[in-house]
């Protein structure tokens, strides 16, 4: 773990990209010049590399797809599975709107299914519940760095014969009962948005698959479904990963492994450090899960309105965030979903009562103690 320069006046914030760019040193910058030199900005050896590292990195035998975002990962991915307009998605009300809004977008239904309280993640059981004859594809989300039960979800979808679209935007290197996160999906969606575990210099996503036929195909509709130059086999889009994204993701890609060993150990001690306290509940993590800690997530118990504690925190010059404070189904975008408040308690109370601490790899021991003990006296009203 990093020991920087702490004091009770440092602000800590939920992600400290100065320190990481410190951290590569000259890399990014020579990496992003030899991109600029070369003239290939879109997509090109950068973006190949990457796709392939980052597949064998996640024991996905296939070449990556890389694209211009998260949400098109998403997007693309349901598409290149076969999923189409009419047809309903099983996924989760607590996650970013993009993993239900991506389902809509091509004009299919999310169906939702409640979540864990314990962990917050898609709950197997519920999802098989609201599988219906339209039902073509399960969209499980790995939360806050932690895997659903990829084997439970990989069995329900086979049995059911469905396709199976892992929501990986956060969950980057991730474990779970000896499965890497993207390797049991028909396709997984994962985000290089700046603040993930591994981020790009601005916008990048990519599609994994272990089937090749759905990796030319999200191949094809990045490229506005043309297989080869000039020649448009199907109706697709403009969404490829731009070579400076590439050669920025190829830098980090190697400390990808160590910088989550340390978000570990970061949460290890705010575990340590939050146990016991009647005013606080830890989520759940499974003994056989590696969980990669996106957020360090816990859940207010204690009766102190969230809002206080969260402005105590920063007048401490803590920046905790609240990730998500709105289930899906009650946002205005998903009124047409059939929804409504009280569907699906579990994910209401979580958005009612979690709140993410600092987690990233840069922080001290003193910051991470600091974090903890603030926490303690915000949460039970000390």
């Amino acid at each position: 773990m990093s020991t920087g320069t702490t004091s009770s006046s440092k602000t800590i914030a939920p992600v400290d990209l100065a320190a990481e760019r410190a951290e590569l040193g000259a890399a990014l910058e020579e990496a992003v010049l030899r991109v600029l030199r070369s003239g290939a900005y879109v997509l090109g050896p950068e973006v190949e590399r990457f796709e392939a590292d980052f597949a064998r990195m996640h024991r996905v035998p296939n070449a990556g797809v890389g694209v211009s975002n998260g949400t098109d990962a998403l997007i693309l991915a349901l598409r290149a599975l076969g999923v189409k307009a009419g047809d309903e998605v099983v996924t989760s009300p607590f996650t970013f709107f993009a993993s239900a809004g991506a389902i809509a977008w091509i004009g299919a239904k999310p169906v939702l299914a409640d979540v864990e309280l314990d962990t917050a993640l898609l709950d197997v059981a519920k999802a098989r519940a609201a599988i219906t004859s339209k039902t073509t594809c399960i969209l499980p989300v790995h939360l806050y760095g932690q895997l659903v039960d990829m084997k439970s979800f990989r069995a329900l979808a086979d049995e059911k014969q469905l396709a199976l679209l892992e929501d990986c935007a956060q969950s980057h290197g991730a474990e779970r009962d000896g499965v890497r996160s993207g390797e049991l999906g028909d396709a997984s969606a994962f985000s290089f948005y700046p603040t993930k575990n591994l981020g790009a210099c601005g916008e990048g996503g990519m599609i994994l698959s272990r089937r090749k036929e759905v990796v030319e195909r999200a191949k094809r509709l990045r490229d506005h479904g043309s297989p080869v130059k000039y020649q448009h086999a199907e109706i697709g889009t403009n969404s490829r990963l731009q070579g400076i994204q590439g050669a920025a993701l190829n830098v980090k890609l190697p400390h990808l492994e160590r910088w989550n060993e340390r978000r570990r150990a970061v949460a290890a001690r705010y575990t340590q450090l939050l146990s016991g306290s009647k005013a606080i509940t830890l989520l759940r993590v499974p003994a056989a899960s590696l969980h990669v800690y996106h957020q360090y997530a816990l859940r207010l118990v204690g009766g102190v309105p969230r809002e206080r504690v969260l402005e105590k925190l920063k007048s401490e010059g803590i920046l905790a965030a609240v990730h998500y404070p709105s289930p899906v189904h009650t946002q205005e975008a998903a009124r047409d979903w059939g929804y409504k408040a009280g569907d699906f308690p579990n994910a209401e109370r979580l958005a009612r009562e979690v709140v993410c601490l600092p987690v990233h790899p840069f922080l001290s021991a003193a910051d991470v103690e600091r974090v903890a003990e603030a926490t303690l006296r915000a949460a039970e009203g000390r």
